[in-house]
């Protein structure tokens, strides 16, 4: 009977005496409906302990068993009464609300429940009357009773133990009507002993979802809007992503069935939840306005008129969803800006214009405090908040809301380059997104091209992929007859950008082909193609690609590319970028020409080259094409080459030079002539010397060159400065290829540096002293302090030039951190330039300290002596330095002491817990000990040291972050591993906390007694440091009151003062704290603290149902709390 269709669940057996002990005792079941369900009546206990030894398990079969089986049919075939069936079910619900209840009784309370609404939801459930207000309440209310109040409370020390172990029956709770009654405090005394481990509370959870799905599924079949009153909660678990999804739809589906006036008492109750200290909850309740955004916008009015402003989706956006745009917790931030997004892409008008709205002109809303927020927001230290703030960002453009302006597109282009790998792609996507538009295409080479360098393997294949899409698929075979497609037309444009605008790219983009061409991507078609377009307007682009493909294919079309050489030369009209492109063709062919073709190109080149007609871009290559025609596979025949042609140049170049330095008035139009001998003399180099006796020559009656006189000493000539940069960029190269000239000019270089006035000269003098320390390492190695010096450079070009040079140096390991050039660094994180701060910020966190973990522990200490320039330590400060170097970059002096500081904040925020920890010890074993022992004297530049030295360890960043609370956004999910995770952590902070006690003990105590006593015998101003930072050290005296005397037995004096210091301290905080609360005003209260809602893990559905436990505020079912 009803055993033959439940046989195969545990909880069958049980059931079935279930029934047949309600057929002995139909009074019990009368008893529990004239109690409304408003009380449990206990079943017999051997029933009980069978249905409780079943477990959730059984309830799970059984729920699905009654969704595949005609439940009425079998019950009604077999005499059992519904009434029963209900009075079982409400055993477990009346079980599991209660607060004393363990964890099985809790999860089959739930599962009880989910079984009433699935028994209400099967159709001929009103015939059957198993519907029943109070317990349909109850059942939907039952998760607030069911989950923990104080789950993600911190726990005491005895509660680690699972309730699991305390209770494995689940038994109904037996109370008489005096038990019933007993006071809220000794109910809340009870729920203290029952503490859940994390299984606990996943069981529950799990349940939960259970309960929801119940309720969703009879949502469909018994819609609540003609009886709002009669579902008054609609649980919701918010800690999980996808809960939170799901529970936002079922907040949908309810208030969709509500009356305009239900449902504007909702959205107000919806704007207090959305301010909720709870991070979940304010998540939550973004999740909810989207949903509630996509529903059909109420345009009727309210009987309520004050609650008419609640109902129009503009009130959602502007009041719920943007307001979170400022939100203390980054990702309510970035979720909100996110959901802005995505509400461009609504269908609804009034939604897109409630959008525009807050990005223009009007009396309330600030459109461009807005924007300027929002691009902030875009370079936020959280990497979830810049990528959603770009997605808004790219919303806002793309649908016309903000302007497509150089400043919204750079953000876009910039955070191409941004340090995390997700914001990066994002980036990518974005702007490839708005590359249909004209004024994004410059913003799209500058944020992708870079890109193909990216240090990461993924961002740099999504801009190869990008690239490849929009410029390489789109080539096309060119007829002047037919249209280009949208696609085509884009591709040629940017061409054009880089051929003209963004030329600066060129090396990135020569890199990405370099990639392509081991991937065979170049066929003869594709190159046959492009040189099918060298014929056109678009021309230049045509030659940009083919001057990087055309070494990697194998049939190339070379009588065309001939005949528009031979159009070139005979041209008196040639595009100068086109030009040096076809020259990089005919140099990349060159193995492939006759020699009657190379000796005619030859000849035309030598014609130019001669006659100084061409312009300074196009010279280089044109020697570099010159050097391709020359060159053979054996070597004297390529020097011969080389002799004959660019010696010839070089002798033309040195007479007419030699003629002009010695004519005051011939110094113009030198830039040419420079250029040429600079790019022939790299291929003549045994010609050299004369140049270097013509262009830097000793003055009259000086035989030698003294290895410090600077070029700015040497002969007077009226070459102007950019004339004698590019001559130091000429000479550099020339050392590049001969040792002996590097030995005879590296010092004049260095002294350059020191005493030159020439901006440019100087430039080119780092650059030059950079690269030959590349092939000269040991030689340049003792100048790279001269090279550093410039970080203090007057010009801020220079210096950020130096930077740039030495990072990389430092990169590539040619340079060391040894000597002066890491305190050099450390001066230009406080450069009065912002943007070189930032610069060196940036090389330090995100390329050197990567390679160099120990770098900023290894030098923090010599930082504190170096900055204050104190040489009187006997390990510290001792490295060789200039007294030039030591006036540049000392920080000596109360002037200097906030540029200290932000070096030493710098360092200690980006410091390990080992390292904080071990740098303590140091700083006591080598300052404080020296001090305490008068090893170092204590007279003014010793107390400014030691003075210094309390004011660091006083610093937040000296304390080890394992034993602080955390502090900011709640975790957003909370599972087994977040769970594991902190009481790790909890575990950590313990062990951590007691051994920098004893450390503190064992060797700080001791050195603090004896300096003390010394400070007060000198009678020194430093007694106020030391004491200060007795106040607010790392283990903090405050949690330690009772030890004080113990920490410091050996001077009860300095006991007394640091216990009365303590108490001061105290006073001030709670006189502070008072004086707060009494600002407070009624107005300024939250309206959660006026209701008293403790812990709100749902979501309302008639405006009360957020509160876990019973408003005072609230008489009867009907009335609105807020």
């Amino acid at each position: 009977m009803v055993y033959s269709k439940f046989q195969n669940t545990v909880f069958g057996v049980a059931f079935l005496k279930a029934m047949l002990f309600m057929f002995c005792f139909p009074a019990w079941v009368d008893a529990v409906w004239d109690l409304e369900f408003t009380e449990g009546k206990p079943l017999d206990d051997t029933i009980e302990e069978e249905l409780a030894a079943s477990g959730d398990k059984a309830f799970r079969t059984l729920y699905h068993c009654l969704l595949t089986h005609s439940i009425w049919t079998i019950l009604g075939d077999n005499g059992v009464s519904i009434r029963s069936l209900v009075a079982v079910l409400s055993v477990f619900v009346q079980a599991g609300k209660a607060k004393v209840a363990n964890v099985q009784q809790r999860v089959n309370g739930l599962y009880a429940a989910s079984l009433y609404l699935l028994l209400l939801g099967i159709p001929g459930s009103i015939a059957n009357k198993v519907f029943h207000e109070v317990l349909l309440d109850t059942c939907s209310d039952l998760t607030s009773h069911c989950w923990p109040h104080d789950s993600g409370k911190k726990r005491k020390k005895d509660s680690l133990k699972s309730s699991q172990a305390d209770d494995k029956r689940s038994k109904p709770q037996r109370k008489d009507a005096r038990e019933m009654k007993m006071d809220d405090v000794e109910e809340e005394e009870e729920e203290e002993g029952c503490h859940f481990s994390g299984q606990d509370l996943m069981k529950i959870r799990d349940a939960v979802t259970f309960l929801v799905q119940s309720l969703l599924r009879f949502l469909q079949t018994f819609p609540l809007k003609d009886r709002p009153h009669s579902a008054s909660n609609c649980i919701r678990m918010v800690e999980k992503n996808e809960f939170r999804s799901h529970g936002a739809q079922a907040v949908g589906m309810l208030t969709s069935q509500m009356a305009n006036t239900d449902y504007a008492c909702f959205i107000k109750w919806l704007f207090i939840f959305s301010r909720n200290s709870k991070m979940v909850h304010r998540l939550f309740s973004i999740d909810v306005v989207m949903v509630l955004l996509e529903q059909q916008e109420r345009t009727e009015e309210c009987q309520d008129p004050e609650l008419s402003c609640f109902l129009p989706h503009k009130f959602l956006i502007q009041n719920l969803l943007f307001a979170r745009r400022m939100d203390e917790s980054p990702t309510v931030q970035g979720h909100a800006l996110a959901c802005l997004a995505q509400c461009l892409e609504l269908p609804s008008l009034n939604i897109t214009r409630a959008v525009h709205n807050l990005f223009s002109a009007s009396e309330k809303i600030s459109a461009k405090e807005n924007l300027a927020l929002l691009l902030r927001r875009a370079k936020n230290s959280k990497t979830n908040v810049r990528k959603s703030a770009l997605q808004a960002l790219l919303g806002l453009l793309k649908h016309g809301v903000i302007p497509m302006s150089c400043e919204n597109l750079g953000t876009l282009s910039e955070r191409c380059r941004d340090p995390a790998v997700s914001v990066k792609k994002k980036a990518l996507q974005c702007v490839g997104e708005l590359l249909a538009c004209r004024d994004v295409q410059k913003m799209w080479l500058q944020g992708v091209v870079p890109a193909v360098v990216d240090s990461e393997n993924s961002v740099q294949d999504k801009a190869l992929e990008a690239l490849d899409q929009v410029l390489l698929s789109q080539i096309k075979p060119y007829s002047a007859s037919s249209h280009m497609s949208v696609s085509q037309r884009l591709t040629w444009d940017l061409l054009d950008l880089l051929c003209n605008e963004c030329q600066n790219l060129s090396q990135y983009f020569s890199r990405a082909f370099t990639i392509w061409s081991k991937q065979n991507k170049f066929t003869s078609a594709f190159v046959t193609n492009l040189v099918s377009h060298t014929e056109a307007d678009h021309a230049a682009g045509a030659w940009l690609l083919l001057s990087k493909v055309v070494t990697s294919s194998h049939r190339v079309p070379y009588g065309k590319i001939l005949d528009a050489w031979d159009t070139m030369v005979s041209s008196k009209d040639v595009n100068v970028t086109t030009c040096c492109h076809i020259l990089c063709v005919i140099g990349d062919i060159a193995t492939h020409l006759n020699e009657d073709t190379k000796d005619r190109i030859v000849a035309d080149l030598m014609s130019w080259l001669r006659t100084f007609t061409l312009s300074l871009e196009v010279i280089t290559p044109a020697v570099e094409t010159l050097y391709q025609l020359g060159k053979n596979e054996d070597i004297k025949q390529t020097q011969a080459f080389l002799d004959q042609h660019c010696g010839d140049l070089v002798s033309v170049c040195e007479a007419y030079l030699a003629n002009i330095i010695l004519n005051e008035n011939g110094t113009q139009n030198l830039n040419e002539e420079m250029m040429v001998r600079s790019n022939a003399w790299q291929t003549c180099p045994f010609l050299t010397y004369f140049f270097c006796w013509i262009n830097i020559s000793p003055k009259d009656g000086q035989e030698e060159l003294p290895a410090s006189l600077p070029l700015s000493q040497f002969k007077a000539n009226s070459l102007p400065t950019r004339v004698r940069a590019h001559g130091v960029i000429t000479l550099g190269k020339m050392c590049l290829q001969h040792e002996e000239l590097v030995h005879r000019y590296l010092p004049v270089f260095a002294r350059e540096l020191e005493v030159g006035t020439e901006v440019a000269v100087r430039n080119n003098v780092v650059v030059i002293m950079c690269d030959m320390s590349v092939r000269y390492t040991n030689v340049v190695d003792h100048y790279i302090p001269n090279i550093s010096a410039c970080l203090r450079d007057s010009d801020a070009v220079i210096r950020e030039q130096t930077l740039i040079m030495l990072t990389n140096l430092l990169q590539e390991e040619f340079v060391k951190w040894k000597g002066s050039l890491f305190f050099h660094f450390m001066v230009a994180l406080v450069d009065p330039d912002p943007a070189i701060a930032s610069l060196c910020e940036y090389c330090l966190l995100h390329l050197l300290l990567k390679k160099t973990p120990e770098m900023f522990s290894q030098h923090f200490i010599e930082c504190v002596f170096h900055f204050n320039s104190y040489n009187k330590h006997n390990s510290y400060n001792k490295f060789p330095q200039t007294e030039r170097e030591k006036v540049q970059f000392s920080l000596k002096g109360a002037q200097h002491r906030e540029k200290r500081f932000r070096i030493y904040h710098f360092l200690l925020e980006h410091f390990t817990d080992a390292q904080r920890f071990n740098i303590a010890n140091k700083i006591n074993q080598t300052i404080l000990a020296c001090f305490a022992d008068e090893e170092l004297p204590l007279d003014a530049d010793g107390a400014e040291i030691l003075s210094e030295t309390f004011s660091i360890l006083s610093l937040k960043e000296m304390n080890v972050q394992a034993i602080l609370t955390p502090a900011g956004e709640e975790p957003e999910e909370e599972n087994m591993a977040t769970m594991t995770k902190a009481v790790l952590q909890a575990a950590q902070k313990k062990v951590v906390s007691q051994v920098q006690k004893k450390a503190f003990i064992d060797n700080t105590v001791p050195l603090i007694i004896s300096l003390k006593n010394l400070l007060e015998e000198k009678r020194s101003p430093v007694l106020r440091d030391l004491m200060a930072y007795l106040q607010v050290r790392p283990v903090k005296m405050q949690d330690y009151r009772n030890e004080v005397k113990e920490f410091f037995s050996g001077d009860e004096q300095l006991a007394a003062e640091v216990e009365f210091a303590l108490r001061t301290s105290e006073r001030e905080r709670e006189m502070q704290k008072q004086m707060d609360n009494c600002s407070l005003t009624e107005k300024t209260k939250t309206p959660s603290a006026q209701l008293g809602l403790k812990n709100v893990l749902c979501v309302c559905l008639y405006c009360v149902f957020v509160f876990y436990q019973p408003c005072t505020q609230i008489k009867t079912r009907g009335s609105c709390p807020v």
